[in-house]
């Protein structure tokens, strides 16, 4: 069995329980990629642009734009090939977050991709090129890229995990070179909630799962927000959770990884919480969140 050690604070929920919503059918198909595409500028009529789809998601592109719709989220993901993470080998882009986040929030106005009420800043992430000397040596570290994640809001309740975020990237020449939204459409209220279950609860939720590992879980966090599953899972219902982030070590500590566990937090809740586990794609450039 797991053995469990809390190095944070528990501390519960304040005011009245959140509700469970359901969460709308998406709506992926031509039609829909279309009206999304001319929304964002593009020709929208089926005689520009190449159409293809399959299993997974549907891509419209036309010349230097792609736009894809996944098809079990309706998940959406645009760029423009020609100045999305582009070195020109000049540009050295310093903003701070707060200047990051207000031309985050005027394209997400400009193109209507959420109520601005709903979001908050949530990071700014810088994209570093460095360059060497024949010799060896770094020369120089530039910033060519700036990734604003904003985080949605429910019940002006933070959205957790993969989904729940607008990503809006923006060069050196402070503009849109493309933007990422997972954001499932609400369908109503499917239950109230009750009353809050305490976080110690969720942390025997965690025990339980690891009961057959032996293994040492350092409990480092506990988050309490809705919880938004990523762009290829389909999601039945948004309802509040416990997100509960720590460190996984083999009995002799030879072995250490960051673990992620997702527990309900409502006693009538909407069942039990998987977190979807995405391997994150390799990445030739590097990204780091700063401050200022």
């Amino acid at each position: 069995m797991a053995d469990i050690k809390i190095k944070t604070k528990l501390t519960s929920p304040k005011g009245k329980p959140a509700p469970i919503y359901r969460l709308a059918s998406p709506s992926v198909n031509e039609k829909a990629i279309r009206a999304l595409a001319k929304q964002l500028g593009m020709q929208a009529d089926a005689k520009y642009g190449e159409f293809k789809g399959d299993a997974d998601k549907l891509t419209l592109s036309e010349g230097h734009l792609e736009l894809t719709m996944h098809r079990a989220s309706g998940a959406v993901r645009f760029i423009d090939r020609t100045r999305w993470q582009v070195d020109d080998r000049q540009s050295d882009f310093k903003i701070e977050d707060a200047a990051a986040s207000r031309l985050a929030q005027s394209v997400t106005r400009k193109y209507e991709l959420a109520p601005a009420a709903e979001t908050k800043f949530l990071k700014a992430a810088r994209l570093h090129v460095a360059e060497a000397t024949s010799a060896g040596k770094e020369a120089s570290d530039r910033i060519i890229d700036v990734a604003v994640a904003l985080q949605r809001l429910v019940e002006k309740i933070p959205v957790d995990g993969p989904g729940g975020k607008i990503i809006v990237y923006l060069n050196a020449e402070r503009q849109m070179t493309g933007f990422q939204r997972i954001w499932r459409t609400l369908d109503g209220v499917h239950k109230r909630g009750s009353s809050y279950r305490s976080p110690e609860s969720a942390v025997e939720d965690m025990a339980a799962h690891f009961a057959n590992k032996r293994a040492m879980i350092e409990v480092q966090e506990i988050r309490f927000g809705y919880f938004e599953e990523g762009p290829r899972s389909r999601q039945r219902y948004l309802q509040p959770a416990y997100v509960i982030i720590g460190i996984l070590s083999s009995p002799d500590g030879s072995v250490r990884k960051r673990t992620i566990y997702v527990a309900p937090a409502l006693t009538n809740n909407a069942g039990k919480i998987t977190p979807p586990l995405e391997r994150k794609p390799s990445q030739r450039r590097r990204y780091e969140t700063q401050t200022g």
